[in-house]
C-alpha cells in the first residue's frame, strides 16, 4: 500500500511540476518541520512527539524527493527508513474485514442453551439433528462454539449431583484426558489415557504428535473394538474432544463444566501418578523409549501396583502363602514388585 501510493504520487508530480517538483517538496519538508515546532513549544514537553500523520508525511516526502531530505533536521534518515518499514508491515499484518457466515441470534442461542441444560447428556450433534426437526438448520461445530460460551459464562450446569451421577453410572464409567510429554530436543508429544473408575485400570493408552479429532475417533473405534458392553465416558473441554459424536461408537458422552478439573479428578491424578512415578526420572530422548516407559508402568499401574482408593491391586492374582520372597524390577529399579515363590 505504501509502496503503491508512493509510486501513484511520483508518477503525478512528475508530470504536473517535472521542474518544481523538488522545491515543492523542500516547503512541504520544512512547513511540517514548522508545525511539529511550534506544536512542541506549545506542549512545552521536552522530547519531540510525533503523530502518526507526522511520521506518515515525512516518510512520504523521503519516498518522493531524495533531494528534499538534504533540508531534513528534525529526524534521521535511518528514523525515516524504520518508520516506512513500519507502516507497510502495519498494513499486512492488518486484520481485514472478511464475511463468515451470519451470527445466529438470541433466540436459537436460548433453545441451544435450554437444550443442553435439560438434557446433559446429548452432544452438540445431538442438540444439531434435533433442531433440523424444527427446520433450524445450524452446523454442530457452530452449536458447540455456542455451548462453549454459554459454559465459560457459568450458565450451563451438571443435572443433579456429580457425586449421584457417579453413582448411577459406577459400573460403566470411564474418564479420558490428554496429558504432554516434552522430550530434551523439543519435540512435544501427546499421551492419551483412558481410565476405568471401577478398577483404576488403564482401559487404554496411546501416544501421538498430533492430537486431532480424527486420531480420537481412531482411537474410540480401538478402544471400543473388542468391548461392545455400555460406557460412560467423561471428558473435558479440549476441541478434539467435545466436538465429537460418541454416541456412533456406542459411548454415552460426558462433557465436565468448564474450568473444572476437579470433575474429572481420577485421570487428571492419574497423569500426575505417570509423571511423579514414571516420566519424571528419565531423560526423554524418543518416542520409542516414551512408549516403552509408559507400556511398562501401565503393566505394573494394572497388575501389580497397590491402589489406596480401592484397596487391591487391579486384575492381581491369588498369591501364595508360603514360599521364598522374591522380588521384580519395575522400569531398570525405579520401583520393585515383591511376591512368594515356591521355587
Amino acid at each position: 500500500m505504501f509502496s503503491f501510493l508512493r509510486s501513484l504520487l511520483a508518477s503525478i508530480f512528475n508530470t504536473i511540476f517535472r521542474r518544481r517538483k523538488n522545491v515543492i517538496f523542500t516547503m512541504l519538508l520544512l512547513k511540517k518541520e514548522n508545525e511539529i515546532y511550534r506544536r512542541h513549544l506549545n506542549m512545552q514537553n521536552k522530547k519531540l512527539h510525533f503523530r502518526k500523520n507526522d511520521k506518515f508525511s515525512l516518510s512520504m516526502i523521503k519516498a518522493l524527493s531524495a533531494r528534499a531530505m538534504n533540508h531534513l533536521t528534525i529526524v534521521r534518515p535511518e528514523t525515516l527508513l524504520s518508520w516506512q518499514r513500519r507502516f507497510i508491515k502495519n498494513f499486512w499484518s492488518y486484520k481485514h474485514k472478511t464475511t463468515g457466515r451470519r451470527s445466529v441470534n438470541r433466540d436459537i442461542k436460548n433453545l441451544i442453551l435450554e437444550m443442553k441444560q435439560e438434557n446433559y447428556l446429548w452432544g452438540c450433534k445431538k442438540i444439531a439433528n434435533e433442531l433440523k426437526k424444527i427446520n433450524i438448520n445450524i452446523h454442530y461445530t457452530t452449536v458447540n462454539r455456542i455451548i462453549n460460551t454459554f459454559r465459560k459464562q457459568g450458565l450451563i450446569q451438571p443435572n443433579g449431583s456429580w457425586k449421584k451421577f457417579f453413582k448411577m453410572h459406577w459400573e460403566s464409567l470411564f474418564a479420558m484426558d490428554f496429558m504432554t510429554v516434552d522430550t530434551l530436543f523439543g519435540k512435544r508429544l501427546y499421551l492419551l489415557i483412558i481410565l476405568e473408575l471401577k478398577s483404576r485400570k488403564v482401559a487404554y493408552w496411546k501416544l501421538t504428535e498430533n492430537p486431532s479429532r480424527e486420531f480420537i475417533r481412531q482411537q474410540l473405534i480401538d478402544f471400543t473394538y473388542d468391548n461392545d458392553s455400555p460406557k460412560t465416558l467423561i471428558y473435558d473441554n479440549a476441541p478434539q474432544f467435545t466436538s465429537i459424536d460418541y454416541s456412533d461408537y456406542g459411548i454415552t458422552g460426558v462433557n465436565i463444566s468448564f474450568a473444572s478439573p476437579n470433575m474429572n479428578t481420577y485421570v487428571e491424578r492419574l497423569n500426575g501418578t505417570v509423571r511423579r512415578e514414571a516420566l519424571d526420572h528419565f531423560l526423554l530422548f524418543s518416542e520409542k523409549q516414551i512408549k516403552n516407559i509408559v507400556s511398562e508402568f501401565v503393566e505394573y499401574y494394572n497388575t501389580k501396583r497397590m491402589h489406596q482408593g480401592i484397596n487391591k491391586i487391579p486384575d492381581a492374582e491369588t498369591q501364595e502363602n508360603l514360599g521364598v520372597i522374591k522380588k521384580m524390577k519395575i522400569l531398570s529399579g525405579l520401583h520393585h514388585h515383591y511376591y512368594r515363590s515356591s521355587a
